[in-house]
């Protein structure tokens, strides 16, 4: 076997491995339907064993949508791209009034809107529902930007296949976005729809109950825009120059007060004299 006919052997094999390994990766299982240790009354559920997210008032199912988590499984390890478990809160809405398939980054419209199912494009779009977690374990999914949010594969909704947020189609989404608000119970279970419903009608079963003081304390100022160090820059030579030129404008207007009333002094001399 020449040279050439090992490498091509070597090329075949990679290649093989690379899609089972993304075989796998789609394929993922987030594990066996167990029913959740405690329920939200009023709020979002979004159970992972059957991709999709329930808006549940009174326990009662209200609606519900397809959704795809993430393809890397459950974790609240940071830059895991995992999708974290637990309860959690709405802690900020953005992009109210916005068109389908607006671009969002850093929680801020760009001004460029996508088509569904755009070849090669994976943004934010359309709606942001930032959430927060409210246990130690999950108490870093604010600053993992871990969203609920719009997402141009529609495609891909109903399988796992996002980097740690909660993935909706746009019109999905902002409909779900009319009907939530600041410290709505958001709770991420490994469990089926059927399973968590279930669990809402049992009495053994603890309910979540988020208090005002702590939706208070939501985060908010976190995901804000946060200048780049090119923008900072910029901006501090702006600053500079401006202030400058405040300084140089407000020196002329000293100097020339100043020789008006130098010739205001020597011409009141003058008549004096005379």
């Amino acid at each position: 076997m020449n040279t050439f006919h090992k490498m091509m052997l070597a090329a075949a094999a990679a290649s093989a491995a690379l899609l089972s390994s993304c075989q796998v990766q789609t394929a993922i299982s987030y594990g066996k339907d167990i029913p959740p240790r405690a329920v939200v009354r009023d709020g979002i559920v979004v159970t992972l064993h059957d991709q999709k997210l329930t808006l549940v008032r009174g326990g009662k199912k209200v609606k519900d949508y397809r959704v795809s988590t993430s393809k890397f499984g459950i974790g609240n390890t940071h830059g895991s791209r995992r999708t974290p478990t637990g309860i959690h809160a709405v802690s900020q809405k953005t992009g109210e009034g916005q068109p389908k398939g607006m671009v969002f980054k850093g929680c801020r419209p760009t001004g460029e809107v996508v088509p569904v199912d755009a070849s090669g494009r994976d943004p934010v779009v359309t709606r942001v529902i930032q959430l927060a977690g409210l246990e130690p374990k999950n108490s870093s999914t604010h600053a993992r930007r871990i969203y609920i949010h719009g997402t141009p594969e529609e495609r891909k909704i109903g399988h796992p296949a996002s980097y740690g947020c909660i993935r909706m189609k746009s019109d999905d989404v902002v409909d779900l976005y009319r009907r939530v608000g600041r410290g709505t119970a958001v709770a991420i279970e490994m469990c089926s729809q059927k399973t968590y419903l279930e669990a809402e009608e049992k009495q053994g079963v603890s309910r979540v109950v988020i208090p005002d003081s702590v939706v208070q304390k939501l985060p908010t100022d976190g995901l804000r825009f946060r200048p780049t160090t090119t923008y900072r820059s910029r901006h501090s030579r702006l600053v500079r120059r401006t202030s400058l030129r405040n300084r140089s404008v407000a020196s002329r207007g000293k100097s020339t007060s100043k020789s008006s009333s130098g010739k205001r002094l020597a011409s009141t001399k003058k008549s004096r004299r005379r």
